[in-house]
């Protein structure tokens, strides 16, 4: 039973590429790969108990877990075309992550769109990491929980330069405004602020009336 799941696994992580085939292999893109395929693997294998669990909380929180093994293949696909610079631009780099959970999470011909306005701004490749975990966690959530199925609604994702320094990030939808309520989503706002606070980011929880509205603030050190 359990070989006959982890072929099933197996194919199941074969259809969901992350990483494009390497051409010249060096040492850091084996274990970029290496990382990808077992992100995959992990993802196919919550995929397939998913299917053989009947209670609905418990499938509510594999499906969780699954997105959120996603997000972070996402963020490693998204790193790693630009592993070589120490800095990056993160305006650039959640414009294209915004593409990609949009194409994962929502559904833009139902008028269910992820919209992301960024100013330029040049943060360490790690806090990129950490701020693309962020996002994902709370878009992913947003598209799922924020607006009931067949309702049309947006997420917008905006990156501000503050004029103190530092920088903003906002996620906001206009749904129902019960981000605790969602299943799942106490883990979720612990994640994120344990993430933020290794940042040294502060995060504000927010009534959007309607819909919810997380601010993250990154000041200059």
């Amino acid at each position: 039973m359990a070989m006959a799941a982890m072929h099933l696994a197996t194919e199941d992580a074969q259809s969901m590429a992350v990483l494009p085939p390497l051409s010249v292999v060096s040492s850091a893109d084996e274990i970029n790969h290496r990382i990808a395929n077992s992100l995959q693997l992990l993802s196919a294998m919550v995929s397939i108990e998913a299917r053989t669990i009947k209670d609905d909380a418990a499938r509510a929180a594999l499906d969780m877990t699954q997105r959120r093994i996603g997000a972070i293949a996402s963020v490693h696909r998204q790193l790693y075309r630009m592993h070589e610079a120490a800095m990056m631009d993160l305006g650039d780099y959640l414009t294209e992550l915004g593409r990609d959970l949009e194409m994962g999470c929502a559904d833009a011909g139902a008028g269910r769109r992820v919209l992301v306005q960024a100013m330029p701004v040049a943060v360490p490749f790690e806090a990129a990491t950490a701020l693309g975990i962020i996002i994902s966690e709370l878009v992913t959530n947003a598209c799922k929980y924020a607006y009931a199925p067949g309702v049309p609604g947006d997420v917008l994702v905006d990156l501000r330069v503050l004029r103190r320094g530092g920088y903003r990030l906002v996620v906001e939808d206009r749904g129902v405004g019960a981000f605790d309520a969602a299943p799942g989503m106490g883990l979720g706002r612990r994640l994120v602020e344990m993430i933020a606070a290794r940042l040294g980011a502060s995060v504000a929880w927010e009534d959007a009336c309607p819909g919810t509205r997380i601010v993250l603030t990154v000041a200059n050190r």
